[in-house]
């Protein structure tokens, strides 16, 4: 009878935070390689970014600075606005924001959701 419990319990366990699931799932040479990779001088310089994974390239050119999104950027730097509204156009442009039309679900639908 003890044989017989021990059996039917030795089995998959279920998975808690205790786990390494990168070990247990065998992924840590993906692992190694989309996250392990050295930064870029720019960013190991920085003291907020050292523990960000993934592309973590920056770039510079045209269209890239948040800054070229404000209206009238001169005027706002010679106050102490903190909050300041982005130009629409500039920011549709930027995200490449597209007007749709609206979506006529039918009435069932509408209760569904």
């Amino acid at each position: 009878m003890i044989n017989c419990l021990y059996e039917q319990n030795s089995g998959p366990r279920e998975l808690s935070g205790a786990v390494d699931l990168i070990s247990h799932y065998k992924l840590l040479p993906h692992h190694d390689f989309f996250c392990k990779r050295s930064l870029p001088l720019s960013i190991a310089d920085t003291h907020y970014l050292h523990n960000v994974v993934g592309d973590t390239e920056i770039r510079k050119g045209e269209g890239m600075q948040l800054d070229q999104l404000i209206q009238n950027t001169s005027h706002n730097r010679d106050t102490n606005a903190r909050i300041q509204p982005f130009d629409l156009d500039v920011l549709k442009e930027a995200f490449q924001l597209r007007e749709t039309t609206p979506v006529e679900l039918p009435p069932v639908r509408k209760l569904l959701l």
